[in-house]
């Protein structure tokens, strides 16, 4: 959505002059002039472009004439203002869909006309004892018969079946009578070839100088594959309604303020009230969610109103009979019979919860025996390497202190393994989250500037979803450049989608990376330093799918892509 600002009416209206816009929301105490003059200047123009007035004036006759002036909504300000702000998105919508509608409307009556004027409809005329006197191109060619067949011959004898002859034959002698009801009706007529089609036809009484009536004139269209496409489209209906009604999940219909239409049987259950307890009723207002959820569930409304999907999302959900159940919703922004409502589901995921706290403790645990089992061993090996450090002070011959030196190497090694196992364990210990990617690059950002390196990046609103230490991915990248980049004074991030998902981009201004090292480097041990950044770094990205590779060339500089698959971003409103 783009906006345009005036900071007078005069400079708004030079601004209408020389550009277009979908709507215009403006305050009733405006520089110059009120903005019920304004609504005047723009009207007598001819503008119609759809105005809200938008202020914090809310008497009676002001109102009134706003509304009489044009303008097509009138909200006043008061309570919270991001319910204010979020109605005045809705409004901004629906006066711009409403004027959209309006002008497709004019359009379509346009074209009517225009189509009208030579439309291939059937058309012919008949006298007081249904002779055919008269019958145009489209009927015989539409009938498959010549025209001295059918002028001269029965309506009724030659187009209607055995079984509507009485009904089709009321039908014109009612409309002859001068019954209105009987001059607009649907028959059946069968074809030269057999075959059986419905029309509608729309019938004009014909009469002489004097006013009797001596025929009747008549122009039908044909609405057989209408009337199978209505008939398809009930059935498919009734199938959906099926579907809806007796799903596994639980399903539900919104409006984009968050009030309950329907819900499926599937949503009763889960819920554990009748769907007509809750129809008609805000989600606010019924209990179904505590109150520390209701802030996320109001962002969420607000995503909806720009038509934007949500979800998975996880809220506690009570229950009618007291109880709790955790469930991951997800909302589709719909339209249905012209209206804008939201279709979620429910999946309840109360056990996924409980396996998941099961696992949690069993890890805790795990995590517990790994700490004390590693603190004594590292203390056996820090004691062995004290010795080592003894003996090797005297030393009998050159061959015992080449020896000692080499079980150093050993016990070194096996020191640094131990050390490893404390990072290791780290990793997929708690749940993945959702990670605002700028956040991050920001924090990296302040602690390059201590080495004089530049970190820009373009990534904004962006959220991934990973292991909690993707910061940790982050920051071994920024080390690795700083550590091992050979002069690295500046790094670039940015991210892109195509059709495997999204696509996050490092880059720095160093040397970069020889192509034979290219796969080596995400290896387990390789590297200057301890051997383990990168390789760590693959596997928290590996948790959630995500992947990453070293695609520069050596002499330019490094270059990082971490592919990320669909499901794992998603793009967050500027505001939160």
């Amino acid at each position: 959505m783009q906006i345009d600002t005036c900071r007078s009416c005069q400079e708004a209206i030079e601004l209408l002059k020389a550009s277009r816009f979908d709507a215009i929301v403006l305050d009733y105490d405006l520089p110059g002039m009120s903005g019920i003059d304004f609504l005047k200047v723009i009207k007598s123009q001819g503008n119609d472009t759809p105005t809200i007035i938008f202020t914090g004036k809310g008497r009676e006759e002001i109102v009134i004439k706003a509304l009489n002036y044009g303008a097509d909504y009138y909200l006043q300000k008061r309570g919270d203002p991001r319910l204010n702000f979020l109605e005045l998105l809705y409004m901004i919508r629906e006066a711009v869909r409403r004027h959209q509608t309006r002008l497709e409307l004019r359009e379509s009556e346009r074209r009517f006309r225009e189509s009208l004027e030579n439309a291939r409809l059937i058309a012919f005329q008949l006298d007081r004892s249904l002779i055919i006197t008269f019958c145009n191109s489209f009927l015989l060619a539409f009938a498959g018969y010549e025209r001295d067949e059918l002028v001269g011959a029965h309506w009724i004898d030659t187009f209607i079946t055995a079984q509507d002859r009485h009904k089709v034959e009321q039908f014109f002698a009612s409309a002859m009578e001068g019954d209105l009801n009987a001059l607009y009706f649907t028959c059946s007529i069968h074809t030269r070839d057999g075959n059986i089609r419905r029309i509608d036809l729309n019938n004009t009484l014909l009469c002489d100088s004097e006013g009797n009536v001596t025929g009747i004139s008549c122009i039908g269209q044909d609405i057989t594959d209408r009337e199978i496409m209505e008939e398809e489209k009930t059935v498919s209906e009734e199938r959906l309604k099926i579907l809806f009604e007796y799903a596994p999940y639980a399903y539900y219909i919104t409006d984009l303020k968050g009030t309950f239409i329907d819900g499926n049987r599937a949503a009763e259950l889960l819920v554990g009230y009748p769907r007509k307890d809750l129809v008609g009723k805000n989600f606010l207002e019924t209990g179904l969610l505590s109150p520390d959820d209701v802030p996320k569930a109001i962002s969420l409304l607000a995503r909806h109103v720009e038509g934007t999907p949500t979800g998975p999302e996880e809220f506690v959900i009570n229950r009618k009979d007291g109880s709790q159940v955790v469930v991951e919703l997800r909302n589709h922004p719909v339209r249905i019979s012209g209206q804008s409502l939201v279709l979620g589901s429910a999946h309840d995921v109360t056990g996924r919860h409980s396996a998941e706290e099961s696992l949690r403790r069993m890890n805790a645990k795990l995590t517990l025996l790994n700490i004390i089992t590693r603190h004594d061993i590292l203390n056996t090996v820090t004691a062995l390497l004290l010795y080592i450090e003894l003996l090797k002070e005297d030393p009998k011959d050159d061959t015992q202190k080449e020896t000692l030196s080499k079980v150093e190497i050993l016990a070194q090694a096996i020191k640094r393994q131990i050390e490893f196992t404390k990072i290791y364990q780290d990793i997929g210990i708690e749940a993945p989250v959702w990670q605002d990617m700028a956040h991050i690059i920001s924090r990296e950002s302040e602690s390059a500037a201590l080495h004089d390196v530049a970190v820009s990046s373009d990534i904004e609103n962006l959220e991934i979803y990973s292991d909690p230490l993707l910061e940790n991915v982050i920051h071994n990248l920024v080390d690795n450049s700083l550590r091992h980049g050979g002069g690295v004074t500046s790094i670039w991030m940015t991210s892109f989608q195509d059709e495997a998902g999204m696509k996050i981009v490092y880059e720095d201004n160093g040397q970069g990376v020889p192509v034979k090292e290219k796969d080596d480097i995400f290896k387990r041990g390789y590297g200057k330093n301890t051997g383990f950044g990168l390789f760590l770094s693959r596997e928290i990205l590996a948790i959630t799918g995500l992947t990453i590779k070293e695609t520069g060339t050596y002499g330019k500089g490094a270059r990082f892509e971490i592919r990320v698959p669909h499901g794992c971003y998603r793009f967050i409103p500027k505001d939160q």
